[in-house]
Parts: C-alpha cells; structure tokens; sequence
C-alpha cells in the first residue's frame, strides 16, 4: 500500500533537508579554506583553556618536579583530557611519558610563534591541543614549555567543544528556520485546506461555498477558478431543476384533462373495449405519479436555504410514513425513542421516510423485517432505514441517488419507478441541512442512514 504522506510533512522535510545540505556545504567550504576543521571547532573554547593553562602553570612552578606527573594526572581525571608538559624541543617535561606525533612535536617547536594550536591526528583520530606556558627550573629562571591537551574526542570535556555554543547556534538556526518556513507552510496549508473542503462540499452538491481568493499567486487563482465553477455549476443545476419543475407544471393541465376526458369515456364505452380504456388510465395514472415526482424533485432542490426548519418528532414521523406506505405482508419495525426530535421540514422529513420505505417494501419486503431506527451522535441524530434483502452493488452506493437512476434489477413498470424516490430523499434531506449516504448491511441487506441536526 502506497504510504500517504500529506504536504505540510513533505515542506518541513524539504526545509530539514535544505539545512542539512547547507550546513554540509558550509562545513566542507570551511574545511577547504581553513586546512583544520578542527580549529573551527575548538576556536570558541580559546579563551578558557588560555585561563586554565596559566593557572595550571602557576601550580606546576609551585610543584616540586616529582610531583608534576601526580598533579597532572590529577587535572587529567577532573578535566577528562590527558595534560602533558614538554620543553620547547618537544621532550616530556612532566606527564605520560609518549612521543608527540610529527605534526603535533612541529607544532610544539614552533609555539614559539604562536600562544596556543590546534591539531588533529588519524589513525587512531586524536585532538590536539598546545599552549604556550612558562616551566619552573632549579635556578628560578622560567623557561620556555608547551601544555599539551590529548582527547580521544571533541565530546565529554569543556576545551575540545563548547557544548552550550553548539546548542545556541543550533537553537538560533531552527528558530530562523521556524521563522521562515512556518508562516509560509501554514498559510499554504490554510489556503489548501479552503479549497479541498470547497471541493468536497462541490461534490456533495452543494454550491454555495466560497473560497476566500485574496492572495495574488497561483493559489489565489485556483481559488477564484474554485468560486466560478461553483457558481456555474449552482447556475447549471437550478437550471435543470427549473427546467424540470416548469415541464412537470405545464404537463399536469393536461394531464387532468386527459384524466377527465378517460372519465367520459369510460361511461359511454361499451364492455367490449372498457379494457383499452382502463390500460389507458394506467399509463396517464403512471405519468401523474412521475408529474407530481418531479414537482416535488424540483420543489426540494430549488431553494433549500429558505427551507423553515423545526422540531420534529422522529417516531411520530416514521409511524406515519410506515401508515401511509404498508402494504398487506409487509413487515416494518419502527424502534425510536420518543424522544428523539431533529430540526427539518415536517413534509420533507415525511416525505424522504415514505419514499424509503416504499423503496424497502418494493425492492426487499419479502426478505425479512424492515427496520427504521434512530441514534444520537454528536450533536446530531442518525435514522437508519434498513432491510434485509440482495443490497446493492458497490459502485452503485452513490449513482442510487441520481435523478432518473435505477439499478439494472429495477428497469420495468412492475419492479421499478421513475427513477426519482432517492433522489427526491436526497433532496429533502439537504433541504433540511442534512446528509444521507447508502450502504450495505452484513451479511445481507441494504441501509440508508440519514443524518439531521437535533432539535
């Protein structure tokens, strides 16, 4: 499975990487231009080693010489560095009785020019650190010596590496570094957060959002482009549903003339052709229902903001529909609280649970019980309307609530409608300000849940 990784990660690991980099740079720049990376690194601690060595100096004179190695060594362990004493010829004075290695016995001889050095060796890698002090002599003259400091690393001491330097530059770099990229990420993510909600809400069918498009690059245009394609789409489907509603209005005059026309006609037809005239009715019957079908679609969906919102009794409701809709054999369970009251339209409200039941009844009434049920969650309240009968196939979950949509199984005059029963739920439910969604039950059945705010 592809990792998903969102894009305010990716930005702060490309800002973490581009440090990265620098830094490396810089580090590899300073090494070519100063032939001693170390002495960058151990510059900062100067000033305290110079301290220390010249107390250290003023203790070695007041030493006896037999008793120089002890005290080194005992600044040795307190420092967690190993201290050498060496005259300017690079010979041990007092300390661990070792040869210098070359480059750092040629730097001891020439520390004459020089108050203090840095130095590193290879193989074993060592740090090397010399300053210039006077050593005691039998006469009471002061002669010229090097104190050497030996480490087998930059860490675990205070003269090789001033920890609390490195913490501070450090510290200053990701506080510019916050500096910079913060603002920067969180206003793109801001931006990107707007438009993928928009977009959803799109999607959902709900045009009227907006983008705030008040930045002039490329985000504030796709904004701006966000904001006309919701308006355009609003402006297309208002269309259609007026375009629909003005069809299923002009066509009802006529269709109550057809209706009474068929009226005369039956009491003046002899029983030889009543046959015909009944199949007639039928169809004008069936045109009536997709008339007022339509009406209702296109009333739903054409103004949903001036919908009036009350409370609602959720049983009262259901057990209406469940009234209006049974059929003789038909098992249907209404377990709500009584409770339980959402903000909707009541002839909305009634509307979507009469279309899903009969959906319920047409479709899955011989498989079982079919169950309406009501919970809380939130602040809002979810009504499940199921039944136990074949589902649906996945990919036709959301294409069920299309106008004129219907599943292959439900094509003919017998098993199926117009088309409009979900879509017309779909509507009134968005009217009221809520969601609905179909999904399938396990092991078998079919579930429409419907989502509203609570009273």
């Amino acid at each position: 499975m592809k990792l998903r990784i969102s894009l305010s990660t990716k930005i702060l690991s490309l800002a973490l990487l581009n440090l990265l980099l620098l830094g490396a740079t810089l580090v590899g720049l300073a090494g070519v231009q100063l032939q001693n990376l170390s002495s960058l690194l151990l510059a900062p601690t100067r000033d305290r080693v110079l301290a220390d060595a010249r107390l250290l100096a003023l203790e070695l004179m007041n030493t006896p010489e037999k008793q120089r190695d002890e005290l080194l060594e005992k600044h040795s362990r307190a420092a967690g560095v190993t201290f050498g004493l060496y005259d300017r010829n690079g010979v041990v004075v007092a300390g661990p009785q070792e040869l210098l290695p070359p480059i750092v016995h040629v730097r001891t001889v020439q520390s004459a020019l020089n108050e203090s050095f840095f130095v590193t060796t290879r193989s074993p890698t060592r740090y090397w650190m010399g300053v210039r002090i006077p050593i005691g002599s039998p006469d009471g003259n002061p002669l010229p010596g090097v104190l050497i400091l030996r480490s087998e690393s930059l860490l675990g001491n205070a003269y090789f590496l001033d920890l609390s330097l490195v913490g501070l530059v450090l510290l200053i770099v990701v506080l510019i570094s916050v500096a910079c990229w913060v603002p920067l990420i969180r206003r793109l993510m801001r931006s990107l957060l707007q438009v993928t909600q928009a977009a959803g809400h799109i999607a959902e069918g709900h045009f009227d959002v907006h983008v705030t498009a008040d930045r002039t690059d490329e985000l504030g245009q796709l904004g701006a482009a966000v904001n006309q394609m919701a308006g355009r789409l609003s402006g297309f489907v208002q269309g259609q549903k007026r375009f629909l509603g003005d069809i299923a209005h002009e066509l009802c005059s006529p269709i109550a003339r057809i209706n009474f026309a068929l009226g005369v006609l039956e009491q003046r037809t002899g029983d030889e052709n009543l046959e015909h005239v009944k199949d007639v009715r039928e169809e004008v019957e069936h045109m009536s229902a997709l008339v007022e079908e339509l009406l209702t679609f296109s009333k739903a969906g054409m103004h949903p903001a001036d919908v009036q919102r009350i409370s609602v009794s959720v049983a009262e409701t259901a057990r209406k529909a469940v009234a209006r809709e049974s059929t003789p054999g038909s098992n249907i369970q209404v377990d709500v609280d009584e409770t339980l009251r959402v903000l909707a339209d009541p002839e909305y409200l009634l509307r979507s649970f009469s279309n899903l039941i009969r959906n319920s009844v047409r479709y899955a009434g011989a498989y079982g019980p079919i169950q309406i049920t009501a919970n809380s969650e939130n602040d809002g309240i979810v009504i499940t309307v199921a039944d136990s009968g074949p589902g649906l196939p996945e990919e036709a979950l959301e294409e069920v609530f299309a106008p004129f949509h219907r599943p292959e199984f439900a094509r003919t005059r017998e098993t199926g409608g117009a088309g409009l029963g979900l879509a017309i739920v779909k509507s009134c439910v968005e009217a009221c300000r809520g969601t609905v969604r179909c999904r399938n039950r396990q092991p078998k059945g079919l579930a429409v849940d419907i989502r509203l705010a609570a009273a």
